[in-house]
């Protein structure tokens, strides 16, 4: 009981309740792993945005960070998190993060920072608790941190026949 509270005070937490929808964070934290999409839809809720956890990775996916041979419903790793933060975000790093902006560097940062535990393995995929808290975390930790503008002005064009199937099927 004491869990589910501190999980639900979380999820109010991490975004505006205007724009969470209790169903989707609900199914998110009770994954076992967690996806892109998941994370994505975290982020997007943490905006105000109000958008199925598809249209969150469409959106998220233009920024560039997530790697290319990933799915939107592929598990989320630390190292993947920690790139999307450190660069969208606009983190200063050390010497090694500056000259690479690598996930791995980028996870080597927040670990630094205390933003990780320590025996966290860059390659670990998170649970759906996991990755609701270090979203949380990370703008409770940040809390000035700002989205930068992705790079890309729309979603890929591979993306709009999925985006309006999953708009019909939220209807």
């Amino acid at each position: 009981m004491k869990k589910l509270c501190i999980l639900v005070l979380l999820a109010i937490i991490l975004a505006p309740s205007y724009s969470q929808s209790a169903e989707v964070i609900s199914e998110v934290l009770e994954k076992e792993t967690a996806s892109y999409m998941d994370f994505s839809y975290l982020i997007a809720s943490q905006l105000g945005l109000e958008c199925t956890p598809f249209e969150a990775y469409a959106w998220c996916e233009r920024f560039g960070t997530f790697p290319v041979a990933d799915k939107a419903n592929s598990p989320i790793t630390v190292k993947s998190a920690s790139q999307f933060f450190m660069v969208n975000y606009g983190l200063p790093g050390g010497l090694m993060w500056s000259a690479t902006h690598s996930p791995r560097y980028a996870w080597r940062e927040l670990k630094h920072r205390k933003f990780w535990a320590s025996g966290t393995d860059p390659d670990n995929e998170l649970s759906g608790e996991e990755v609701v808290q270090a979203v949380s975390r990370f703008f409770e930790t940040y809390p000035d941190a700002a989205l930068n503008v992705p790079p890309e002005a729309e979603a890929d064009h591979k993306y709009r026949a999925m985006l309006l199937s999953d708009k019909e099927e939220a209807k």
